[in-house]
């Protein structure tokens, strides 16, 4: 299986590297518009620089869209109608005419289409959705995710940088439709909201919060999930997860109002590993074997329009 990587940034390289250690797929190349670090990173890991995306037809098998997120639906429609595989990074395009645009071009070229929302292959995530499977009640959903002032983004708001990350983790664990959402948020850097909270409400009655943030002084990655199975918390960034579940709450016989409540804490172990490795390393087995990956065009467009909704949300209560 040939593979390249279109957008050599910061997270382009990574998936040079992915590439270049795992078994099984041939990096084949790159195409990055900046020279010096297109040779760069040829030299670093043993590939060649293509001028263009065209040349990598008929070259290539499979591809990671690491451009930037306005190229995706040119980039990726090109490829995917001519038959090569695409892990397109998130989000999968900048308007839902692209994102529709995507998935019929994958159609068209009996081609995967794959979208890196990489927390669902963080370990603590995989776990939690194991928990959670058959068929069990989520009742509530709260995601915090926390970062400091950063210059690597300035092109998107924190609800396309950070928020969607835990919108695509949500979905994946709630299928109701969106009926209702709320939301308030600050600007302070001028490129868009930078502090944001939504609330929002699915048909089946879960309510779940969001709050992201590129202002706060810690990194935080944490989701917490009240079922009808427990409650879970969840540590993204040190892949951790807790169980807690009430057997029972007992009067005490003597004083008033106090009680005696069983709880049981399940720490789960959880298995180290890098998501990104997880991440490439399914997608190759998508097209290996041609099944549908978790991480598919049509969800990652259920993902996109409820940040749009919530974007929607902000400019409604800013008005």
């Amino acid at each position: 299986m040939r593979v390249a990587v279109v957008g050599a940034g910061n997270m382009g390289a990574n998936h040079l590297r992915v590439y270049s250690q795992l078994q099984g797929p041939q990096l084949v190349g790159l195409v990055e518009p900046n020279g010096e670090r297109a040779e760069m990173l040829a030299r670093q890991f043993d590939c060649q620089v293509f001028d263009r995306v065209e040349d990598l037809i008929g070259k290539v098998d499979a591809v990671t869209i690491a451009s930037p997120s306005v190229t995706h639906g040119e980039v990726g429609s090109l490829l995917l109608e001519n038959g090569i595989h695409c892990l397109v990074e998130k989000p999968l395009a900048v308007t839902e005419p692209e994102c529709l645009k995507l998935i019929a071009a994958a159609e068209k070229g009996r081609a995967v289409l794959m979208v890196g929302h990489i927390e669902r292959f963080n370990p603590a995530v995989e776990q939690l959705g194991d928990f959670l499977a058959g068929g069990h009640k989520v009742w509530a959903l709260d995601a915090r995710r926390m970062s400091a002032v950063s210059s690597r983004i300035t092109d998107v708001d924190v609800v396309m940088d950070l928020m969607i990350h835990d919108l695509d983790v949500a979905n994946g664990l709630i299928s109701d439709d969106v009926v209702h959402v709320q939301a308030q948020g600050i600007d302070v850097q001028g490129f868009g909201h930078d502090f944001v909270t939504a609330l929002v409400r699915y048909a089946g009655g879960t309510v779940a919060s969001f709050t992201a943030s590129r202002i706060t002084q810690n990194k935080i990655r944490q989701l917490h999930v009240t079922a009808d199975i427990g409650f879970v918390e969840a540590d993204y960034l040190r892949q951790e997860m807790m169980i807690y579940r009430q057997s029972r709450a007992t009067d005490l016989p003597q004083g008033p109002g106090g009680y005696v409540m069983d709880l049981a804490m399940d720490r789960v172990y959880i298995r180290h590993s890098e998501p990104l490795v997880r991440e490439i390393s399914h997608f190759v087995d998508a097209v290996k074997k041609g099944t549908k990956p978790k991480t598919d065009g049509a969800g990652a467009l259920r993902s996109l329009r409820l940040a749009w909704a919530i974007q929607d949300a902000l400019k409604a209560t800013s008005a």
